[in-house]
């Protein structure tokens, strides 16, 4: 009896080495795949000869650690069955090993500290799926291949490409998750949602494992009331963008102007085929980075439709301090948070905020990002560039005039798009939130009323 107690202790103490090295099995599978996405890369050779080494490095010294995890967690499950057999006088060799017993003790005690180990779980996502988002998301060169013969794995009528789509657009905070929200709900339209992730380029594989019916809506992480569920549409197509571009435009601080060439705008085509679900639908996209490539992707396609939505700024900028301050606070909490967010290319705000860079030089605004003078900086950046854009081939909406008369900005969006849109549940919404700006800089509050007043009377106006 006393020997199957010993086993049960030795499995003890194998769950118990397994979870404490856990991080080292997981670190190897992440060095293998990393491995193999540098053998994928289409580089120059000696860029990729370079990554190269410095991938097998990694793998070499994983495998180091995870053959010296192996001999701890050995050594500390045959400890207990080896003291057992010291104090009893019983050699090693002549301890039963095949009896059922000996094997249930074993399992059970093995299980025992999986059943008390608190996991660690970031929202709705275990540690599991965090692995899983790892090893896809930050390797872009295996992404690519997925979304390379994604297409085989499209059920229903093939799709044809489709050179009309929406991008809702604007700086952060302008209203362009609702807006999109209401533009899918009312439309026949298609668009990437939660489901979706980690398999952002290769959907329809990912559809095939996984594709959930229905999803329990709760707030999002903003605190804004707009509830999301892994079928709520969601701004996730930059990573397309990411991937093909291998984060050239990202900077330390910045976010750079860059232009799409052909052959990514021709995939980029082909992309939103896969995420159409039938050839009437048409693809919609919120995508806040959109003006950084907003120039040569109009040189190349005519026919898109971009709706830009503007705010008035003192408003706007306060609405994105909260949001800094909010999800500074989260991401201290919890790095992986930041991490999801690079991962979909949003630097909007938080420890991982970026400014747009329109002539690919850094960005010092003098001001304390905790201040509101900071955040009216980085709205008069963008909409004082946005006016450089020509604005005949975009609509600029002002937030306000879509809080208090949605059906009739939704009407107007159906003429525009010569859509049939479904307006029986929109609703007016309320913003009556008055805001203090006596201690900011007056400089600064000159020129964003200058912009803005320009920026009124280039908007669709309405009745």
């Amino acid at each position: 009896m006393l020997y199957f107690i010993v086993a049960g202790v030795s499995g003890i103490a194998l769950g118990a080495s397994i979870i404490a090295f856990k991080k080292v099995f997981f670190d190897m599978l992440e060095s293998s795949i990393a491995l193999s996405n540098e053998v994928l890369s289409k580089e120059d050779e000696r860029i990729k000869q370079k990554k190269l080494i410095v991938a097998l490095k990694r793998i070499l010294i994983s495998l180091g650690k995870t053959v010296g995890a192996l001999i701890v967690i050995v050594g500390l499950t045959i400890l207990p069955l080896f003291l057992y057999g010291y104090f009893s006088e019983i050699s090693f060799e002549s301890l039963d090993f095949s009896s059922f017993w000996f094997f249930a003790s074993l399992s059970i005690g093995s299980i025992i500290p999986f059943v008390f180990k608190k996991n660690k779980k970031v929202e709705n996502y275990s540690e599991a799926s965090m692995l899983l988002h790892k090893l896809i998301l930050n390797n872009y060169n295996l992404s690519k291949l997925l979304f390379s013969f994604d297409s085989k794995f499209k059920s229903g009528e093939k799709m044809v490409d489709k050179s009309e789509f929406v991008i809702v657009t604007g700086l952060a905070r302008a209203g362009t998750t609702s807006l999109t929200d209401q533009l899918f709900k009312a439309g026949k339209f298609s668009s990437l949602d939660y489901s979706n992730m980690p398999f952002l380029l290769a959907p329809n594989l990912w559809k095939k494992l996984y594709n959930p019916k229905k999803a329990k809506l709760k707030e999002r992480k903003h605190g804004d009331k707009m509830m999301f569920g892994l079928n709520t549409i969601e701004a996730l197509e930059e990573y397309f963008f990411k991937a093909h571009l291998n984060d050239s435009f990202i900077g330390e601080s910045i976010l750079t102007k860059h232009d799409i060439d052909e052959e990514i705008y021709n995939k980029y085509i082909a992309y939103q085929s896969l995420i159409r679900s039938e050839n009437s639908y048409t693809y919609l996209s919120k995508n806040n980075n959109l003006i950084l490539r907003y120039p040569s992707l109009r040189s190349l396609n005519k026919d898109f439709k971009a709706i830009f939505l503007f705010r008035k700024p003192e408003e706007h900028a306060h609405s994105l301090l909260n949001q800094h301050l909010r999800f500074s606070e989260f991401q201290h909490d919890d790095d992986f948070i930041e991490t999801y967010m690079n991962w979909l290319g949003h630097h909007e705000f938080g420890e991982n905020q970026k400014v747009f860079s329109f002539d690919n030089e850094p960005k010092d605004f003098s001001y304390d990002k905790n201040s509101l003078d900071y955040w009216l900086s980085v709205w008069l950046n963008y909409y004082d560039h946005l006016l450089t854009l020509d604005d005949s081939e975009f609509l600029l909406i002002e937030y306000q005039d879509y809080l208090s008369n949605p059906k009739e900005v939704l009407l107007y969006l159906e003429n525009e798009l010569s859509a049939d849109f479904d307006l029986s549940n929109v609703q007016p919404f309320k913003n009556n939130k008055a805001i203090d700006t006596t201690n900011c800089d007056k400089a600064v509050l000159k020129s964003v009323a200058v912009v803005y007043e320009e920026l009124k009377k280039r908007k669709v106006q309405f009745k």
